[in-house]
């Protein structure tokens, strides 16, 4: 027998003998791991959900319609507070049907101790916003500050701003048509007080609980 068959013979039958030998690797390379190598454990990560709004990256909600829970407390009722989910650019009209989506209605500010929550929570340093359509509305042709709420309750002794765009003591229907009741945080160096401002403006709105 030719000597150099005798030694390749001898060769493969130490390798066979190794529990590290696999014959068939000699011929499949490394196809069995190929495109595997960091997608384990990996998921399509899906948009944040709140409640009804999918909120982008920057805390927008992009749907700011109905699905939302209260989210404030305050005399055994309960509040939806709007720019808290990321809702913040409504005319008054468009505040007023996120509440009705909601299930509530634009919050009446028809007492003195809900003047105090309210205008205290807008104010504040964390978590306040720089204005709040309430639901109340002003007749305008009557040069009246009384002020008609969704509740129907009587409330029109507020704190109203002593100045506006135009430096006059509010409510002044600066824009002929400012039939609706704002709450505005220093918005001209003034504190925490009530505007009168054209409906077609945008802000966050509170629900209130019907």
């Amino acid at each position: 027998m030719n000597v150099s068959l005798v030694l390749l013979l001898a060769g493969l039958s130490l390798a066979a003998a190794s529990p590290q030998f696999n014959p068939f690797r000699l011929f499949s390379g490394n196809r069995g791991n190929r495109g595997n190598r960091g997608n384990r454990g990996q998921s399509q990560r899906q948009p944040p959900r709140f409640n009804g709004g999918t909120r982008n990256q920057g805390g927008v909600s992009r749907s700011c319609g109905g699905g939302f829970q209260p989210n404030h407390r305050f005399g055994n009722k309960d509040y939806l507070v709007s720019w808290q989910v990321g809702c913040s650019s409504f005319s008054h009209r468009g505040g007023l049907d996120f509440c009705r989506q909601n299930g509530m209605k634009a919050i009446s500010i028809d007492s003195s101790a809900k003047e105090r929550e309210f205008l205290g929570l807008v104010g504040r340093r964390r978590g306040g916003a720089k204005y709040f359509w309430t639901g109340g509305k002003l007749n305008v042709n009557s040069r009246s500050r009384k002020i008609n709420w969704p509740s129907l309750n009587s409330y029109d002794n507020v704190n109203w701003s002593n100045t506006g765009g135009a430096g006059l003591p509010q409510p002044d229907n600066r824009e002929g048509n400012e039939s609706c009741v704002a709450v505005l945080n220093n918005f001209y160096n003034d504190g925490v007080r009530f505007h009168d401002v054209s409906c077609h403006h945008k802000k966050p709105v509170i629900c209130e609980a019907l």
